[in-house]
């Protein structure tokens, strides 16, 4: 784990931060539990996931599914959490031992599907 050249040490959160100040770009920081830092100091965590994940290509994965939500026009601080949280939740769906990051696709659509369907679910006020 190497943020910027060095390890981000014991407080996670705040070498997340610094270097989102540092860059002036929102960064991720992937774990047990996600860090999302904007430049302004903004935070967002995600604790979606787990050991699932520490597989090659699922951090190419979580670049495509905040990529479609940067697409789709969400704040990059907004488009990163979610995109975490999203990957994680799909993650949790996949097989407990030997989840390769082609499974991520499908079980990503899944979990959006299902989140918008109880988005259309609520009633108007």
């Amino acid at each position: 784990e190497v943020v910027a050249g060095a390890a981000p040490g014991p407080d996670r959160l705040a070498a997340t931060r610094s270097l989102a100040a540092d860059t002036g770009a929102v960064v991720l920081l992937k774990g047990s539990t996600t860090v999302v830092a904007a430049p302004d100091g903004r935070v967002l965590l995600s604790a979606a996931g787990g050991p699932r994940l520490a597989t090659a290509g699922t951090g190419d994965v979580l670049s495509g599914v905040i990529g479609a939500f940067l697409a789709a026009g969400l704040d990059p601080l907004w488009a990163a959490a979610l995109g975490a949280q999203t990957h994680g939740l799909a993650a949790s769906r996949g097989l407990p031992h030997g989840l390769l990051a082609g499974d991520l696709p499908e079980l990503v659509a899944a979990v959006l599907s299902e989140l918008l369907a109880g988005e259309r679910a609520e009633p108007n006020p």
